[in-house]
């Protein structure tokens, strides 16, 4: 991507107030080239706030895992393109006593045009989706479950891009998934996937 084509792009999406429906500002994760696409649900409100995605205690437990497998949390933020499936935060979910609101296929359908910009101009050779929604959008899938999809790779495309996909549950502590079986050993094979693949050996861990 070029210099200017990255401060567009991020300008657009700092600027954005395309949803009424969504709390800004807008999160921005990009880089200038990478070949490793991470893609979240959506920033929660700390996210807002400090200006990165996964910043707060999701985070933590995010770059807790990557640690496991060598790759610190400012490598990581400096070298893949961490992208979402909507960059504002969605709000609170009112009709639960905690999580945040899933975005509507709206919302998600007017931001869609940042992800296939980032996709379209690195040309990945890797994405890691984070959680049921951004495994969903990223592999096109309506139905499955965690168990059938986390700790496996798989071949991609999305908007004419091929790539390889490793999923990951997401981090949330309110995701209980990830601290009981099979999750637990799910999640460790897919983070024993990521370190094995050729783009996050060359780019991460300078192998």
């Amino acid at each position: 991507m070029k210099p200017q084509e990255f401060e567009g792009h991020r300008e657009r999406i700092l600027s954005c107030t395309l949803c009424q429906g969504m709390v800004g500002p807008p999160v921005s994760g990009t880089v200038q080239k990478s070949k490793i696409i991470s893609v979240g649900q959506a920033p929660g409100p700390h996210e807002a706030r400090i200006g990165h995605p996964f910043a707060y205690t999701a985070g933590r437990t995010l770059f807790k895992w990557f640690k496991s497998i060598g790759i610190e949390e400012e490598r990581f933020r400096s070298v893949v393109n961490m992208s979402a499936v909507c960059r504002c935060f969605p709000g609170k979910n009112r009709n639960q006593k905690a999580g945040d609101r899933v975005p509507s296929r709206e919302e998600i359908q007017n931001c869609s045009g940042f992800l296939e910009f980032e996709i379209q101009k690195h040309k990945p050779e890797l994405i890691i989706p984070i959680g049921k929604l951004a495994i969903a959008e990223v592999m096109k899938k309506e139905k499955f479950s965690l168990t059938e999809l986390i700790g496996t790779q798989t071949r991609c495309t999305l908007y004419g891009i091929e790539f390889d996909c490793i999923p990951l549950s997401h981090p949330s502590g309110l995701n209980v998934w990830n601290n009981m079986e099979p999750g637990k050993t799910l999640v460790k094979k897919a983070l024993q996937k990521i370190k094995r693949h050729p783009a996050v050996k060359r780019e991460l861990l300078n192998l």
